[in-house]
Formats: structure tokens, C-alpha cells, sequence
């Protein structure tokens, strides 16, 4: 496959496959070794440039979708007088090295639209860039440096998914293999569908690369859906909000509507990896993946939202708590794909939730997740519902709690007792002390700050 795109702002061409990752296209193909591979899983960062001005992690972006985007790697910077880069070496945030072409990277994603960061806004940001060598006060300063010095108020934000104008022009035109699909509309993607129930669809792709590592086949065919604006963004109407499937977790997290009525989401959204993950995870494959360690199930079940699955003979309507039809599977049928999840709007006034706990504090897989929503009359409990994720093949209701708490005063006692009855009605398949002694402590967490 012929793939052309934007390089450091200069039109290159490079011979690859279609699944090849854009690290490897760099490194390899065109011979930008600036862009380094650490874990190859998205973690470490070292892989870090800014697609179409979000940063992201080259080690899981296909080639497919590289085509007519904009593409900065630390090379872009070297030949300016850049101020940021002058910056880590002036606070000797630079040691090996070899971590650093990330970290700038990240801070000038971070810089380009928050000029003047905050210390905290800036851990967030670098969050998921690991450097071993130099210790990370340094490298804050860095970029706290910069920031002073106007860096930021110096460079356009470039924040686009996609430039469509310029993709026109680097579509391929045939030129893909037969077993790539690369649809402009959501009608085109579902006849697609139709004919070949086999495909992969492809999105953020950041389980694609990771599964491949640890050994899963390739797939045969893939479908490239990402940026496919039928299926992306973010709607109210009527009573509930319309999410569609292909919106990433980033632009959940900044969206306005909702952060205003779905406070828990906008939170959730916040803690799937880090920025760079944030950019390219797709709402639609956390849910469809069925991965019983997903965090959004769990926060669904307790909205009460609905999976909108399509296909060329239609739509259908089916609650996420029917989606899923054991450890990895959904309820799918062949031809279909998840379009967009609908989220009936919270009563007033209603207190929502979601907390995980992993193997660390950030960044981290979920070792066990609670959500729950309750609303109060008074402080009499008039509806609860509350969810769990990671403890079995998929989220569960705690309904045995949800029992007992309605219709109850949130007493200290009532409090207690929810939260032995919850810690009690988890079956976690590893940890049990552990995840049931932790998810008691959540939902009693939960009650707490509801009551308040």
C-alpha cells in the first residue's frame, strides 16, 4: 500500500501494509529513529508524536489511518529554536534520553492548548510518559519553564481528529488490499458488513496491538471505522444523551453536556489510561470488546443505557445489561455493530458514581470497579442502583443491596450494613478478600457522600 501523509510538515510516501504501526512506519521505513519503542503496548510513551495535533502513541496506529494525516515527531522540533527542548536542558531534565522525544512531545500537546498549565495539570498530562533516569520534578520544571517563557502562547493548538479536505486527497483509491475496507458512511460500513461477517473492525486500536502481541492471529480483514463521522460525537435530545460509538474517551471528558449531567462518565472517562490513550480509546470498543476489566459497563448498567446496534436491515434497541452474553461475547449478530449507546438523563439532584482499584493508583486495569446512582427524598433512599465490574465474566448488578437500602433512612447503621451486605454479594474469582473487603469500603463511600 502507497501511504502518504504530513511528516514535521513536509509531504512524504512510504511502501507499507496496511496493519504496519506508525512507529515502525517512521523507524523503519523513513528513518525518524527519534520516536522510540519502549513497552509496544502504550504504557511507557517513549512512542509519543502528535497526530493531527493529539497526542498519541505510534505503537498502536495503523498505517491504515495514517494516510493524509498530520504527523509530528521530535525531529519536527530540532531544526526551530525551540524553546521547550531548551527548556529540559536547561532544568538537566535529560539524561539517556531515550524517554525525552515523548515527554516533549506530550508537553507540547499539553502546552498547545493550555498555555499555562498547572503542576497538577501537568503530572496529569505526562502521566503516561515513564522515565526511569532523570526523576520527574525535573522534567515539570521543564515544562513549568517553558510555559513562562510563552511557549505555548506560541504555537497553534492543532486539535482536529482529521483534516477530511486533506484525507480527499491521500484517500487510496484502490490501491488497499482486498482485504482492507475502508468506508466513507455508516451505510457503506454495514453492507460491507453484511457480506463479510469475518471482518475486524478497526478503531482506536488500543487492544488491537497488545492482543497481537501477546500472540492473537492477525486478522484476515479489517474494516478501518475510525473518524467515521456517523458514528462519532456527542448529542442530547428528548430525554437521554446519544453517545456515538466511534466518540474517544477524551472528548466525553471535555464535553460540557456531560460533565453537567453525567459527572460519573466524565470521571470514568478521565481514568482510561492516559492522554494518549484517552485520544485514540473508543467508547464503542470498551463496550463491545466485553472485556470483563472494562470501566464503562458498569457505569451504563447503573444509567440504564441503551446499545444501539445496526445493521443493513436496521436497527435495534437492547439495554447494556442484556449486551453481554458471557466473558467476551456480546449479543451481536452477525452483520450488526454497535452505532451509539443512548443514556436516559438522571433525575434532578440524583448522586452518581464510579470508583476503580488496581494495581496502582493511576493508569492502571481494573482490578475490581463499583458505579452506582441514588436518589434521595429527604434523606429516605427512593432509588438506588449500584454495578460492579472486574469480578466476574461481566458486570453485575448488586440488586441484594439495592434491596435493602430503598426505602431506608442513609443512617450510619443502614450505611454499614449495605456495606456488608455488598461486600458479601460479590463472588470475585481472585482476591476474594481483597475485592470483597474493597467493595464494601466503595459502597459505603458511595453512601456516604450521597448523604452529605
Amino acid at each position: 500500500m502507497k501511504l502518504q501523509f504530513i511528516l514535521n510538515g513536509q509531504e512524504v510516501t512510504a511502501e507499507v501494509s496496511p496493519l504496519d504501526r506508525l512507529l515502525d512506519v517512521l523507524r523503519e521505513c523513513l528513518g525518524y529513529t527519534g520516536t522510540k519503542e519502549g513497552c509496544g503496548e502504550g504504557e511507557c510513551g517513549a512512542c509519543s508524536v502528535l497526530l493531527d495535533g493529539r497526542l498519541v502513541n505510534a505503537c498502536l496506529v495503523p498505517a491504515l489511518q495514517v494516510r493524509g494525516a498530520d504527523v509530528l515527531t521530535i525531529e519536527g522540533l530540532s531544526g526551530e529554536d525551540d524553546e521547550l527542548q531548551s527548556a529540559f536542558v536547561e532544568e538537566g531534565a535529560v539524561q539517556c534520553g531515550f524517554c525525552i522525544p515523548g515527554m516533549v512531545l506530550a508537553a507540547r500537546a499539553l502546552l498547545s492548548v493550555n498555555p499555562h498549565p498547572t503542576r497538577r495539570e501537568i503530572k496529569h498530562a505526562l502521566a503516561g510518559n515513564l522515565c526511569r533516569c532523570t526523576g520527574y520534578e525535573r522534567i515539570f520544571r521543564a515544562v513549568e519553564r517553558a510555559a513562562s517563557q510563552g511557549y505555548g502562547d506560541k504555537i497553534s493548538a492543532q486539535n482536529s481528529r482529521q483534516d477530511k479536505d486533506r484525507k480527499s486527497l491521500f484517500a487510496l483509491q484502490g490501491s488497499e488490499p482486498s482485504w482492507v475496507f475502508v468506508p466513507k458512511k455508516l451505510d457503506e460500513a454495514l453492507e460491507i458488513l453484511s457480506e463479510h461477517h469475518d471482518v475486524k473492525l478497526l478503531s482506536g486500536c488500543t487492544d488491537f496491538y497488545p492482543d497481537l502481541k501477546k500472540g492473537k492471529n492477525e486478522p484476515e480483514k479489517v474494516m478501518d471505522i475510525w473518524g467515521l463521522s456517523d458514528i462519532c460525537g456527542i448529542r442530547m435530545q428528548g430525554g437521554y444523551i446519544e453517545i456515538g460509538s466511534g466518540t474517544t474517551f477524551s472528548d466525553i471528558a471535555s464535553c460540557e453536556t456531560v460533565k453537567k449531567y453525567l459527572p460519573a462518565l466524565a470521571d470514568l472517562s478521565t481514568m482510561i489510561g492516559a492522554t494518549a490513550i484517552q485520544n485514540r480509546a473508543t467508547i464503542g470498543g470498551n463496550i463491545v470488546n466485553a472485556s470483563a476489566a472494562a470501566d464503562s459497563p458498569p457505569l451504563l448498567l447503573v444509567y440504564g443505557a441503551t446499545a444501539v446496534l445496526q445493521s443493513k436491515n436496521g436497527i435495534r434497541e437492547v439495554p447494556i445489561a442484556e449486551l453481554f452474553g458471557g466473558y467476551r461475547k456480546t449479543v451481536l449478530k452477525p452483520g450488526e455493530m454497535l452505532a451509539s449507546i443512548k443514556i436516559p438523563l438522571p433525575s434532578p439532584g440524583a448522586h452518581q458514581f464510579f470508583y476503580k482499584r488496581g494495581s496502582r493508583l493511576a493508569l492502571t486495569i481494573s482490578r475490581l470497579s463499583v458505579a452506582g446512582l441514588i436518589e434521595l427524598e429527604g434523606d429516605v433512599v427512593s432509588n438506588v442502583r449500584i454495578a460492579t465490574g472486574s469480578m466476574s465474566p461481566v458486570p453485575m448488578f448488586l440488586t441484594r443491596t439495592e434491596r435493602y437500602l430503598k426505602g431506608k433512612r442513609l443512617t450510619g447503621e443502614v450505611i454499614e450494613t449495605a456495606a456488608a451486605i455488598a461486600s458479601d454479594e460479590v463472588s470475585p474469582r481472585t482476591s476474594r478478600d481483597y475485592r470483597k473487603r474493597v467493595t464494601g469500603r466503595l459502597v459505603s463511600r458511595f453512601l456516604k457522600e450521597a448523604r452529605s
